[in-house]
This record gives C-alpha cells, structure tokens and sequence, in this order.
C-alpha cells in the first residue's frame, strides 16, 4: 500500500509543476490582487529607422489572472533647424553644445500599438519557463507630424517660433538676402563693418516685416536636425485594473 501512495504522491507533485503559476509567492498585491510579474526585453537597443525592433514580454501571475497585455508607442520629434537662404546666410539652431530654437513635435502621443486579451493569452504560453511570452515585431518608421522637412516648415511655426528665427537671422542675415527680401532697404539698415551685417534699425525691419512667404521665397536649403524619440510601454493587466509596467525610449538622430 505505502508503494501506492508513493506513485500517487509523485504525480500529484508533477501534476501541480505544470501549473501556470509562479512558484514565487511573495508578489505583492494592489486592488486586492497580486500583481502581474513582468520582463520586458528588445532585440536591438539602438535601432535605425527601417528596422524591427521585436519587443518580448514575459509575464506572470500568482494566481494567472489577467486582463490583457498591452504593447503602447509615443512619437516626439526634438529638433532644432539647419537653413541656408540663397545668398549665403546659414543659421543651425541645434547642435551638441547649444540649442537656440528647438520645435517640439507630439506626432502620436500614447497609443496602442498591440492589446492581448486575456482570452488569447494561451496562445503564448511556454511550458518550458512556465510563463507567458509575447514577441512584437514593432516596425521602426519615420512618420511625419506637424513640421515637414522642407520650407514649408516655416509656415507650420508658430508665431513665437517664427519670431525667434527671424530674431537669429537678424544677426546671420547677409546684406544679399536682405535686399533680396528689402530690395528698397536704406543705407542705415547696413553697418559699414564689424560682426553683423545689418545695424539695430536693419534688424528690427526684419524683425518687424519678414513675413513667413517672404522667408520661404529666399530659402535654399531647410532641413530638421535633433531627435526622433520612441518610447515603447509595457503594461500587464489584472482583471481588478492592477498594471505592472515597463517603458523604454529610444533616440534616433535625425
């Protein structure tokens, strides 16, 4: 008999190993549940656009109660502007020591990029590490927000960030492209020497009347030069609302 219940013991032991429940029980609980476990990793930590970035979430559940999993990208473009007019002036409003005009850009702002319900979860399940395991193939693209690359980013400035460039280029403006904006421009808006090319009267002209189209007719080249920001969150879900979450940002320079 005592053979028997030997045999009966094991398979009850290895009956209860193939749960889908961590053997860690000290998990603390919110909203009187414990909490979802969650690891998240990435196959690349410094990805280019035209990349996939495969984001895996590994995740478990005292109890394996669960809402859903869900996967969410935010989009920030952080960037400043390298101009060139067409007679010479050039003006770079970021670079690594110094930023004089920065446009900051919320091209998708906290969004669903892949929900798992707890009715799919199965799907995931991995006998070999007792856990859940999702993998998202999550495409790397450059999207465009409000600021294209090109002149006509100038008129998508607001009013204060078009006053600060024309602020800036008071000061770079060669005497060329000033004509070529104030072709009537009198001798006293132009220094006969020194740093700047335009005197106080002469800058505050430009401050005063360059309108954007009057800008754009004169540009040569215009491009964004920053940061393009993705930050991927990770959340795993309780049915009574309880979230584990992760979040990661990646930079991407433009």
């Amino acid at each position: 008999m005592k053979k028997y219940i030997g045999i009966l013991s094991l398979c009850l032991l290895a009956l209860a190993s193939c749960k889908k429940n961590d053997p860690i029980t000290e998990l603390g609980s919110t909203n009187n549940q414990f909490a979802s476990q969650l690891r998240v990793t990435y196959n690349n930590t410094r990805p280019a656009f035209g990349d996939t970035l495969i984001v895996t979430a590994s995740t478990w559940q005292r109890d394996d109660k669960f809402q859903k999993v869900v996967f969410y990208e935010t989009l920030v473009e952080n960037v400043g502007i390298q101009l060139a007019l067409n007679s010479g002036t050039s003006i770079v409003t970021k670079t690594n020591d110094e930023s004089t005009l920065i446009l900051v850009d919320s091209i998708a702002k906290k969004q669903v990029a892949l929900e798992v319900k707890a009715a799919d979860l199965d799907k995931y399940w991995v006998t070999s590490s007792n856990n859940y395991v999702i993998n998202h193939p999550y495409k790397v693209e450059r999207k465009t927000g409000k600021y294209p690359n090109d002149a006509t980013l100038i008129t998508g400035m607001s009013d204060n960030e078009f006053n600060i460039l024309k602020g800036l280029l008071a000061y770079a403006i060669t005497r060329n492209d000033y004509l070529a904006l104030f072709p009537s421009a009198p001798t006293t808006h132009f220094t006969t020497g020194g740093t700047y090319v335009l005197t106080a009267t002469g800058m505050k002209n430009l401050r005063d009347n360059c309108t954007r189209a009057m800008l754009v007719a004169i540009v040569n080249t215009i491009k964004k030069v920053g940061n393009y920001s993705i930050t991927i969150d990770v959340n795993a879900v309780t049915p009574t609302n309880t979230i584990t979450a992760t979040t990661r940002t990646f930079d991407i320079t433009i």
